[in-house]
C-alpha cells in the first residue's frame, strides 16, 4: 500500500512453501507473521555476500514451523544500508478525536525504551495536512537538510495512505535515513478496520489476510459467518457477554479473579433471541473441552429487554444442556425490565436449576463455587492468537 501511494520501500519478493525463489545476497529474510517482536526470535535473518541463501531460508522456515506456523511464507527483500533508523506512527486519538503522527528520531529495536522522546502532531480528521505544515513539528523534533523535508512529504503522503485504506494505526518501525538524506520505510504494522472492509475488496488478496485466514479456528470461523464476534482464548470461563465494551472489560476483571477467560464473544445491545441461542450453542461447543471449567453468561440490560435475554437462553438450553456449570449474571435497569424484572428472570432460571446473579461480583462468586476441575486435553487450544481482539 506504501509503495502503491509513492513511498520508498525496498525491493522484495514473497517466496512460498513451495516457491523456487532466486535468493542473491545481500538480502534480508523475513517471516511473514502476524505477531511483532520477529528480530529477537531470530525470524529476521540477513543473508551476507557469499553466504547460501538457500539455506538460511531453509533455516528461517523451520525456525517459523516451530513457532507453530505452518505454510510459512517469507519475505525476500534487499538490503538496505541505513544512516539512521527513526521511528514514525499515524493512529487515531479517540479521546481527542484526532489523527495523531508520533515521531522519533531514536527508532530500531527496543524502541519502546525510547519513549520519552516521542513527539504527536494532531491532525483534525475532516483537515487534509500538507507537507509543509509538518515543517515546524519535524524541525523541533531534530530533523534538519534533505531530511527535514523528506519527512513533511513522507508525512503527507502516509496520512493519505492512513485515511484511505481505512486504517487504525500505520507504524513505521524503522523509518531508515539513507546516507543521501532521503528515507525509506524498512518495515511497517499496519491495522485495518475491519468495519470498513465491504468497501475494501483488494483487502483479501492480502498476504496479511490470507494469514490471518489461516489462523481463524473452525469455531470462530462459524461466529463470523453468522454475524458475530468470537474469538478462542487460552482460559477456562467459556464466556457470552452482551456488548463489546462490556465483553472487553470482563475478560480482564474474571482474569483478575484467577479465571481466565476461554473466548470472547459479542451478541450486541438490540440482538434478538436467535442470537443468543447461535452464539450460546457456539460457547457451549467451547465450554465442551476439557479445559474449560464453567460457563459465565452476563449482560447488562438497560435498553435490551430482559425478556428477549431469557427466551434466548431458554431455547438454547431446550437445543442442548450447558457440558460445564453455567452462572447467569443480569445487570438490569429502565426499560430493560419493561417486559420482564430481574426477579421474575431468576426465578425462570431457578426453575431450571440454574444460579442467576444480579451483578458481576455475585456471578464470580458463584462461578468460583461451581466450577468444576480444569484439565489439559489434546483439545486443548494451541497459542496463537496474540492477546489483541480486533
Amino acid at each position: 500500500m506504501l509503495h502503491r501511494a509513492g513511498l520508498p520501500v525496498p525491493a522484495g519478493t514473497v517466496a512460498g512453501e513451495t516457491a523456487a525463489v532466486e535468493i542473491e545476497p545481500p538480502c534480508v529474510l523475513k517471516a511473514q507473521i502476524a505477531e511483532g517482536g520477529r528480530g529477537k526470535r531470530g525470524l529476521v535473518l540477513p543473508v551476507g555476500v557469499g553466504e547460501d541463501g538457500a539455506s538460511q531460508l531453509e533455516l528461517l522456515r523451520e525456525r517459523m514451523r516451530a513457532h507453530g506456523h505452518d505454510a510459512p511464507q517469507v519475505l525476500v527483500e534487499q538490503t538496505i544500508d541505513a544512516a539512521r533508523e527513526l521511528y514514525f506512527c499515524w493512529r487515531i486519538d479517540d479521546v481527542a478525536q484526532d489523527h495523531v503522527l508520533q515521531f522519533s528520531m531514536h527508532g530500531g529495536v527496543d524502541v519502546e525504551a525510547q519513549g520519552h522522546t516521542l513527539s504527536a502532531f494532531h491532525v483534525a480528521p475532516c483537515h487534509v495536512p500538507a507537507a509543509h505544515e509538518f515543517v515546524p513539528f519535524f524541525a523541533q523534533a531534530g530533523a534538519e537538510g534533505r531530511t527535514l523535508g523528506a519527512l513533511c512529504r513522507f508525512a503527507s503522503v502516509s496520512w493519505r495512505v492512513f485515511v484511505h485504506e481505512d486504517a487504525e494505526l500505520l507504524e513505521i518501525n524503522p523509518l531508515a535515513v539513507l546516507p543521501s538524506g532521503e528515507l525509506m520505510a524498512l518495515d511497517a504494522k499496519l491495522v485495518l478496520d475491519d468495519n470498513a472492509s465491504p468497501r475494501h475488496l483488494d483487502w483479501r488478496a492480502l498476504h496479511s489476510s490470507r494469514l490471518a485466514d489461516r489462523r481463524v479456528t473452525p469455531l470462530e470461523r462459524r461466529a463470523a459467518a453468522n454475524g458475530f464476534a468470537f474469538v478462542e482464548l487460552e482460559g477456562e470461563i467459556a464466556m457470552l457477554a452482551g456488548g463489546a465494551g462490556i465483553g472487553m472489560a470482563i475478560l480482564d476483571i474474571v482474569a483478575d479473579a484467577g479465571m481466565p477467560a476461554a473466548n470472547f464473544a459479542d451478541a450486541s445491545g438490540g440482538s434478538g433471541a436467535d442470537v443468543f441461542e447461535t452464539l450460546g450453542r457456539i460457547a457451549f461447543e467451547r465450554a465442551a473441552r476439557p479445559d474449560v471449567s464453567a460457563i459465565l453468561m452476563y449482560f447488562t440490560l438497560a435498553a435490551t429487554s430482559v425478556a428477549t435475554v431469557v427466551r434466548g437462553v431458554m431455547a438454547l438450553l431446550d437445543a442442548a444442556a450447558p457440558p460445564k456449570p453455567m452462572v447467569i449474571g443480569l445487570l438490569c435497569c429502565g426499560a430493560g425490565e419493561r417486559e420482564m424484572t430481574f426477579a421474575q428472570a431468576r426465578e425462570a432460571f431457578a426453575a431450571r436449576g440454574l444460579r442467576c446473579e444480579p451483578g458481576l461480583p455475585e456471578a464470580l462468586a458463584a462461578l468460583a463455587e461451581v466450577r468444576v476441575p480444569r484439565r489439559a486435553g489434546p483439545d486443548t487450544l494451541p497459542t496463537h492468537h496474540d492477546g489483541a481482539i480486533r
